[in-house]
């Protein structure tokens, strides 16, 4: 029997900064991107990590200045502890609007781009599930970063929040970061939480088995098992919104070294260590980011206490609107041979 043709990609509106600020010219833009992704991402985590400790083992036992600093700095950072990430987090949307987002993303660049005539409503809370997981999850920079220019162009009116792994809320500077774009801790009771108070939610079904499978020219997903997103959408009548986005995995080499050892670690405690190199440094390739938006599913359920027959049901609609989309704009998006593999 002949293979069916893929659906023919619908007409797309495309949100995001594609081009710099004016002004500024392609080596500027790319020294300007280097400098800040690093100071935001390494440079800036890693001095306020490692220099408590450094100042605490200065001078041997003795009790003097540097340990006074350290103590002061460590009980600083604690005292920041409110449980935010469990809660709503701490969204800072007048922070989210500055062009520095647009400046950065832009170099790649990435965009959200769905169906024309796609309008969410506001009124309504979604599942908003991520394909794929990547190595790092770097979409997720369209969801809370750059906010007016990427989310609040695409999906006006809808509020969300985004679940992130809790190791990102134990790093000084990302913590805060991600709490004020919107994301929150990715637990069920969290996700819970975030939905009763009717408001729609990012997940990335794929998680830590899926971020160790990514390899760059490929597009595996590790979904066949992962089913607790569909329930969390039926249990408080949620629309399922299928995304994927192109490009992702192309962002990072992902080396094989100790790659037994490393999925044996994510089989048994959870724990994903990608080994990674970037263009400069853990900058990313430059690459488009292209996530494509899909229709919600409607998941209805009548008294919010689904079966497995019902999660099993809606799984499987929802994994054949993802394979459809993918088919239908990996062409459009540059990834016209890819083949989607869901395992």
């Amino acid at each position: 029997m002949a293979k069916a043709a893929p659906k023919k990609a619908e007409a797309m509106a495309v949100y995001g900064a594609t081009s710099p600020p004016a002004g500024i010219g392609p080596r500027l833009h790319t020294l300007l991107v280097v400098v800040v992704f690093h100071a935001v991402y390494l440079v800036g985590p890693a001095l306020c990590l490692l220099t408590p400790p450094y100042l605490a083992l200065r001078g041997g036992l003795r009790w003097d200045a540097s340990k006074k600093v350290a103590l002061i700095l460590v009980l600083g950072w604690l005292s920041t502890w409110d449980g935010a990430m469990y809660k709503l987090g701490k969204p800072w949307p007048a922070l989210m609007r500055s062009k520095l987002w647009s400046l950065l993303f832009s170099w790649f660049p990435v965009t959200i781009e769905t169906p024309a005539d796609l309008k969410l409503d506001g009124g309504k809370i979604y599942v908003f599930a991520v394909h794929p997981h990547g190595v790092l999850a770097f979409n997720r920079a369209a969801f809370g970063f750059d906010i007016d220019t990427l989310w609040n162009a695409a999906f006006p009116g809808v509020d969300f929040r985004v679940l992130t792994a809790t190791a990102a809320f134990y790093v000084p500077i990302i913590r805060e970061l991600w709490l004020w774009s919107y994301c929150v801790d990715a637990s069920k009771r969290t996700a819970r939480r975030v939905l009763a108070a009717r408001k729609s939610i990012f997940v990335y079904p794929g998680g830590e088995r899926e971020q160790i499978l990514t390899r760059r020219g490929e597009h595996v997903l590790y979904l066949s098992k992962r089913k607790g997103f569909v329930k969390i959408a039926l249990e408080h009548g949620a629309e399922l919104v299928p995304m994927y986005a192109f490009g992702d995995t192309d962002l990072f080499e992902h080396h094989a070294f100790l790659l037994g050892f490393r999925k044996w670690l994510v089989r048994t405690l959870g724990v994903a260590i990608p080994l990674i190199t970037g263009s400069v440094g853990l900058l990313p390739h430059r690459r488009p980011v292209r996530i494509v938006v899909g229709a919600p599913l409607p998941c209805p359920c009548a008294d919010g206490c689904p079966t497995q027959k019902d999660v099993d049901a809606a799984h499987a609609a929802y994994v054949a609107a993802l394979r459809a989309l993918f088919d239908a704009h990996k062409a459009r998006c540059g990834h016209a041979a890819a083949e989607l593999v869901i395992t």
